[in-house]
């Protein structure tokens, strides 16, 4: 990225938070601190009302705006495909929100962008599996977690059974094909995960809370590393044919996928699982074209799957 493009850029990131610091400049443009020094001058020196110094951060004066900057086609078509994606993710009224964001984008590209845009928008798609999106209650639930309003939810649980909680809500996430919430309860004074297609009835009160909570990424990253110090993993071993290859690699990582081997006619793949039975199950459907080599746990159960089903088709 040439000079110019990169203080222009730099302008724009500026007006995306309150507060900016040199080193997100720099990570974000892979640029030396002293670069992103001599950038913020340039941009004082040309008049951008900048507020900060080195060490502390930068922002733009409030009040200040530079009018709409053009899309790249590279950028427009990003927007584009990301439009397509979420209409298939999120509930009506966030597809609502962004379409119309789309089209004040659309409004200002160029004529020849326009033209690449339309080609685009018959030739991108999402298959749509999602028949729970109605009710995800994603837009009241971002407006929530933005304003820092208590939500007052009826959640029905895995059992059936309902429960009326108070929450402070912290961040939503996405997940193999569903949204989840992380909040407060008050009820059970701790953080708590709820999926949100499991909502039942959902009110955002007037209500603030003040309390500074842990991030969404931090509250993930605890999970998962108390998920990871609870299991038991088992080191697995698979040598699958040259000719079922291909359709190993395409769902390997899903089961643990470590490292592999290329041998003369079969390649060898490492897994760590927690489920001998999980693994077993999906060998099944390889036959003869899979061997496992580690551990004997995994082939002994492999014979008595394919024992029961030669009995029940028999």
């Amino acid at each position: 990225m040439n000079k110019f493009d990169r203080v222009i850029s730099t302008l724009v990131l500026l007006q995306t938070k309150k507060v900016i610091k040199a080193i997100t400049i720099s990570e974000r443009f892979d640029i030396s601190l002293r670069t992103v020094y001599r950038d913020i001058s340039t941009l004082k020196n040309a008049g951008i009302p900048i507020i900060g110094d080195p060490g502390i951060g930068y922002s733009i004066m409030e009040g200040y705006r530079i009018p709409p900057i053009m899309f790249s086609e590279g950028e427009a078509a990003a927007l584009l495909t990301a439009e397509k994606f979420i209409g298939k993710i999120t509930d009506k009224d966030t597809e609502a929100y962004y379409t119309s964001a789309m089209m004040k984008i659309r409004a200002i590209l160029r004529s020849s962008e326009k033209q690449s845009l339309a080609i685009l928008d018959d030739s991108i798609a999402f298959s749509d599996n999602n028949s729970w999106k109605d009710k995800t209650y994603l837009h009241k639930l971002f407006k929530s977690i933005a304003a820092k309003h208590i939500l007052e939810m009826e959640y029905r649980k895995a059992d059936g059974s309902s429960s009326k909680r108070k929450l402070e809500p912290i961040g939503c996430y996405h997940q193999y094909n569903h949204w989840y919430l992380i909040a407060y309860c008050q009820l059970k004074k701790d953080y708590r995960i709820f999926k949100t297609n499991r909502i039942v009835h959902l009110k955002v009160l007037d209500q603030h809370f003040d309390t500074q909570h842990i991030s969404l990424q931090t509250y993930i990253d605890q999970q998962d590393e108390t998920w990871k110090e609870a299991q038991q993993f088992h080191a697995i071993e698979i040598a699958f044919k040259n000719e079922c290859v291909k359709f190993a690699e395409s769902r390997k990582y899903y089961f643990g996928f470590v490292e592999q081997t290329v041998k003369e006619d079969a390649v060898h793949m490492k897994f760590l699982n927690v489920s001998l039975e999980f693994m077993a199950r999906w060998l099944l459907q390889f036959g003869d074209q899979a061997t496992v080599l580690a551990p004997i746990e995994l082939k002994d159960r492999l014979k008595v799957l394919a024992t029961e089903i030669y009995e029940h088709y028999k």
